[in-house]
């Protein structure tokens, strides 16, 4: 038992349970970085996917909203070609109303052109050379641009944007370009659409997109995460946020890999490997009219930043549970703090009253005592009473100063254990020695019944355990009642019972037993006076040598107090000596 006692004692020690709060903090830190890590990643791809989403479907609309009234305006066109309800000599200025009314309402369109084939529109290009919107050709090609209208150049013919459309009978993308708009070099894009009738081609019609406007549109989208760029088909970066990357070729070597394995109108996510380690990627294809091949709008966050941001968790949370367990910890230690000062003002106050009145009292006594017996008025017989009554007088006294100042050293101090083997009935046979004189006088049949066995424990303890309750039962024992004292094996403890036939206690006495702040001292049979302080130091003392203390009562019956004291621990020696 004292082996466990004593490993609790360690257990309470503030710098064990410290560190032992932080390890498993520690140990809980590590196991929840593998949830957290997965979160976190689950979040960022949630969160990269969003962004990818959002930015496609806004370089969708941006551009396939422009392309849409291209397209119509081409119906349109074609719709007019063919009909015979305006005269073809009217035709060029009617359309030219419809572009113009287009390109002005429209803000989306940078700029709107069309390009005919020779007599295409209404075979009368020789009567319209170099007239508004015609070539010198005669061919109608307008183009409105920067609110002006010129028109298209010969070498429009033979450029991706038309001559594509011609041989394919289809729209086209262009690739990304270079071109000099007001003396800046601009990264665009052209879209063309044929003008058909008949599946005969009759020309293009189509716009062109500057991509730092769409650059412009996608920083209206917080970059939550990761680097975000648009790479064409074949592999050009148009949008990026590192201006210098802009029009140059994408070094991603898994560029292949993604285009091959983009699903029209569905988003692909996944991690791929690099110089700079793991990279999380979210692809967005975004589709540009009838292209075979979509662009695809890539978010790239690497997954040391993903891991970095469940770290920064793990890290703020260790810190919010150590913060939390330091608050919790030292909030007790300041409940402990408070209740041992409370008891320790308990143990001052019951000190100064045991001074105050239990030693005052008796001492002032003597005093008057001895000031009667110096005196020469008192006969010898009366003188030898009263010198009796002194020394009666005096044996209390230090019987409780005793006590009183073993109490208050084990409570100030602690109490430093010197345990031996000893025998239980020459010790206890000893204690009843020495308060015969007080049994007879009460005519109380003192009787020691212990047999002879050795225990392993402090022996002055033991004694004054033995001495209080011995004497706390003489106190409360009428004149020809009777104790016994008697011991009892019970395992490897010996149980030492003290039992008397006197007043017993009522019940509200016994449940305030033991308790040095509720306790109150009852005068004995003989109108003795106590402190209280008996059976306290007698539960201190017999909890200090590793036993335990208990009691049964019944009022106008007697009581019995019971106490333990270990025959042997691990750390004792042979008992090779009965003291």
């Amino acid at each position: 038992m004292i082996q466990y006692r004593d490993l609790f004692l360690k257990l309470k020690n503030p710098g064990i349970v410290g560190i032992a709060g932080l390890t498993v903090i520690a140990l809980g830190c590590v196991l929840l970085m593998i949830p957290l890590r997965l979160t976190s990643l689950s979040n960022t791809s949630k969160i990269a996917k969003l962004q990818s989403e959002e930015a496609g479907a806004m370089l969708s609309l941006k551009i396939n909203s422009s392309a849409d009234r291209v397209r119509n305006y081409s119906y349109l066109v074609a719709h007019l070609v063919a009909t015979d309800l305006i005269p073809n000599e009217y035709k060029r200025e009617f359309l030219l109303s419809q572009m113009e009314m287009r390109y002005q309402n429209i803000k989306s369109l940078s700029n709107l052109w069309s390009t005919f084939e020779p007599n295409a529109l209404d075979g009368m290009d020789a009567h319209f050379i170099n007239r508004v919107g015609s070539n010198e050709l005669g061919i109608f090609a307008p183009w409105f641009a920067d609110n002006k209208l010129t028109v298209s150049s010969e070498d429009d013919y033979v450029s991706e944007f038309y001559a594509v459309p011609k041989a394919t009978k289809q729209e086209v993308f262009s690739d990304p370009y270079w071109d000099i708009v007001h003396d800046e070099h601009k990264l665009m894009i052209s879209f063309s659409a044929p003008l058909m009738h008949n599946d005969t081609f009759l020309g293009v019609v189509g716009t062109d997109f500057y991509l730092d406007e769409l650059n412009e549109l996608l920083a209206t989208i917080p970059n939550l995460v990761g680097s975000g760029k648009l790479v064409t088909d074949k592999g050009i970066i148009v949008i990026h946020d590192n201006p210098e990357l802009i029009g140059t070729p994408d070094n991603c070597e898994h560029h292949e890999t993604i285009m091959d394995n983009l699903v029209e109108g569905k988003m692909l996510a996944n991690f791929y490997k690099s110089e700079e380690g793991d990279i999380y990627k979210a692809c967005v294809p975004v589709q540009l009219g009838s292209s075979n091949k979509p662009w695809v709008y890539v978010v790239e966050v690497p997954a040391r930043q993903i891991y970095s941001d469940a770290r920064r968790t793990v890290v703020l949370l260790a810190i919010i549970f150590v913060l939390l367990f330091a608050s919790i910890y030292f909030y007790v230690k300041i409940i402990e703090k408070n209740r041992e000062l409370k008891r320790l003002h308990t143990v001052k106050d019951k000190l100064f009253s045991v001074v105050a009145h239990d030693l005052r009292g008796p001492i002032g006594s003597m005093t008057s005592l001895l000031k009667l017996t110096s005196t020469k008025k008192m006969d010898t017989e009366t003188q030898t009473q009263m010198l009796k009554e002194i020394s009666k007088r005096v044996d209390d006294v230090y019987g409780l100063l005793d006590n009183l100042l073993r109490w208050a050293k084990n409570q100030m101090k602690g109490m430093v254990l010197s345990p031996v083997f000893f025998d239980v009935q020459n010790e206890t046979r000893a204690v009843t020695n020495s308060l015969r004189e007080i049994a007879a006088g009460k005519m109380i049949a003192l009787n020691n019944r212990t047999e002879q066995q050795m225990v392993y424990a402090d022996r002055d303890l033991f004694s004054v355990v033995v001495r209080n309750l011995t004497t706390n039962a003489l106190k409360y024992t009428s004149k020809g009642g009777e104790i016994i004292i008697n011991s009892e094996l019970s395992g490897n403890m010996l149980v030492i019972s003290v039992k008397d036939t006197g007043t017993g206690m009522p019940q509200d006495v016994q449940d305030k037993l033991f308790k040095l702040s509720e306790t109150k001292s009852q005068r004995g049979t003989d109108n003795e006076k106590g402190t209280g302080l008996g059976l306290v130091l007698c539960a201190d003392f017999v909890k200090v040598i590793g036993g335990s203390i208990w009691f049964t009562s019944k009022e106008g019956e007697g009581s019995t107090f019971f106490f333990s004291v270990p025959l042997k621990n691990d750390k004792a020696p042979a008992p090779n000596e009965i003291y």
